[in-house]
């Protein structure tokens, strides 16, 4: 049988599944110590829900402090995989918890996430400046590809792949490296991108906007589950 953890767990420092425990008797995730440690989640006992369509979710990167010379080494297949499957399964002040309950009970549930770029870093504006640097743009483009051969790993039989971008900026380096022609990269997907917004705590009054354009309750997990549903019909 095809093994989707075993196949991508060169990767797995970076990425994830959408899937999560909850310590609470009905299943829900209503604040960050909800969360079940991901050391003592059993992805393998989910193989059969894991990766069911053409859909997988995108962040900007990971957080963490910045150190350039390192990022000018970065790649997707990370070493420091004690942790695998670690990421957006993280207790403490990142919100995972939101994103959790946000995808819960979704046929998006299951599904790959994994950051655009593996350049660590919880300063977006130094990223940014980073990844747009004309000094960086051999590597960047070598990123690029790699993300595309990760998800052509994962996917190989999909021509295309719908990206969910978590948060603005993975949204636009997503059309503009993967979707912007001009760039001239040779990549072995077509992609059709998505916009959600982040679940980060400075992030309010993006939330509260989509609530208004959806018309659905100011809440993380109202506004992502009306999106979903709204874009399986696109």
């Amino acid at each position: 049988m095809d093994n989707k953890i075993d196949r991508m767990e060169e990767y797995s420092a970076l990425s994830s599944w959408a899937i999560w425990e909850s310590i609470r008797p009905d299943g829900e995730f209503t604040k960050e110590k909800d969360l079940v440690k991901v050391k003592d989640i059993d992805f393998s006992k989910y193989e059969h829900r894991l990766q069911k369509s053409n859909t997988i979710f995108v962040a900007m990167n990971p957080g963490g402090k910045f150190d350039e010379e390192k990022s000018k080494l970065a790649t997707r297949k990370r070493e420091d995989t004690e942790k695998p499957w670690n990421n957006f399964h993280n207790g403490g002040s990142s919100n995972d918890h939101l994103l959790a309950q946000a995808i819960k009970d979704t046929p998006e549930s299951g599904s790959y996430i994994t950051d655009f770029f593996p350049i660590v870093g919880s300063g977006s504006n130094e990223i940014k400046k980073f990844v747009n640097s004309k000094d960086n743009k051999e590597l960047i483009d070598k990123l690029v590809l790699e993300l595309d051969e990760e998800i052509s790993l994962l996917l190989p039989r999909e021509k295309e792949v719908r990206l969910i971008c978590i948060g603005k900026k993975s949204y636009e380096w997503s059309e503009k490296f993967l979707i912007n022609r001009k760039l001239k990269l040779k990549l072995k997907k077509e992609y059709k991108v998505f916009y959600i917004p982040h679940y980060s705590g400075a992030n309010k009054a993006e939330i509260k906007k989509k609530a208004e354009e959806q018309g659905v309750e100011n809440h993380y997990q109202t506004v992502v589950k009306s999106l979903l549903e709204k874009f399986r019909n696109e």
